[in-house]
């Protein structure tokens, strides 16, 4: 499919952007505050936990456990220029996947968004190979750019990933130097780090300025890692609460560690305190206006990430969970 453009290219759209596109009839229950779409399938990369990865043989439609039904540019054109002009979206997510003909059609696409709106927010999530290549995506209109590492240490990134932990680092580190505040990256929790290397990485990315997703990690059936758990909802909440407490200002300090454990954080601020209470470091995390509803976890089963603002009952259930208040 080399040299594909977009009004050929089949383009993935998650199924909750679908449904509020009115394209699939699924009842949702969170609607998504961001408009998410896939470009391409088998990847050259072989990361162990992703459905898109060389050798997987999960759904090419899956990424995480969501389903991006493909639909034409055509198809889509139409309602997506609606939404935005309505302001249904806060935003646009591209994520590409490495593959020979997945960034042609995604640079039209982008610039095709940017001219149904100057002031949609968009982002690109793409593997963080060089930052020339950053440069194109911003070029082409994005606001963002996410260039995901995923794992917390080299050790894990080796198993899981493949390649070096520090390269992918130093690509992230000069694009945020680069393009200040406008870089993420990605970190999926239960891959097989400590909590102790889960807060060296929201250090450093902090030290950075780049802004960090938090994802759980999300067995996928036919992917390398079908088998594995996801993590203990425990160490993820303790990973939830250090990245909140570091995101809003903490002292790294105050975060005490023994045996590679978060045993306590220490809010020596009212107003930390008081959204710690409230359970805003269990909502979605990442970049502005993403809610990505039910990402890692079906309905009925421990929300990893709140789509939404907590109840009070949620709150105290999630900090309980923590272990730590």
């Amino acid at each position: 499919m080399t040299g594909l453009r977009l009004e050929t290219f089949p383009i993935g759209v998650s199924a909750g952007t679908a449904s509020v596109l009115g394209l699939r009839k699924i009842r949702l229950m969170e609607e998504p505050t961001t408009a998410h779409f896939l470009f391409g399938e088998d990847c050259v990369n072989q990361c162990a936990f992703c459905a898109q990865a060389r050798g997987s043989k999960a759904s090419p439609d899956h990424l995480s456990r969501v389903t991006w039904p493909r639909f034409s540019w055509e198809t889509l054109k139409g309602p997506m220029e609606s939404a935005i002009t309505r302001g249904v979206f806060k935003r646009v997510c591209v994520q590409t996947v490495e593959c020979s003909d997945s960034q042609g059609p995604a640079f039209e696409f982008l610039e095709e968004i940017r001219k149904m709106s100057s002031e949609v927010f968009i982002s690109v999530a793409v593997a963080p190979v060089s930052v020339s290549r950053v440069k194109l995506f911003f070029d082409k209109g994005a606001t963002n750019v996410g260039l995901p590492i995923d794992a917390a240490s080299p050790e894990v990134y080796e198993r899981v990933k493949g390649g070096s932990f520090e390269r992918a680092w130093t690509v992230v580190e000069e694009a945020a130097k680069t393009w200040p505040g406008r870089v993420s990256t990605h970190l999926i929790v239960g891959l097989g780090e400590t909590e102790e290397d889960a807060v060296k990485f929201l250090l450093r990315a902090r030290s950075a300025g780049i802004t960090v997703g938090l994802f759980a990690f999300t067995p996928v059936r036919g992917t390398a890692m079908e088998k594995a758990p996801p993590p203990d909802v425990g160490h993820y909440r303790r990973v939830q609460l250090a990245a909140y407490f570091l995101k809003r200002g903490g002292d790294a300090g105050k975060i005490e560690l023994r045996d590679g454990r978060i045993v306590g954080i220490v809010l020596d601020r009212e107003d930390l305190k008081a959204e710690v209470l409230s359970g805003r470091p269990f909502e979605t995390s990442g970049c502005l206006y993403c809610n990505r509803p039910y990402y890692n976890e079906r309905p009925g089963q421990v929300m990893m990430n709140y789509p939404r603002t907590l109840t009070e009952e949620e709150a105290a259930r999630a900090l309980r969970e923590s272990g730590l208040f």
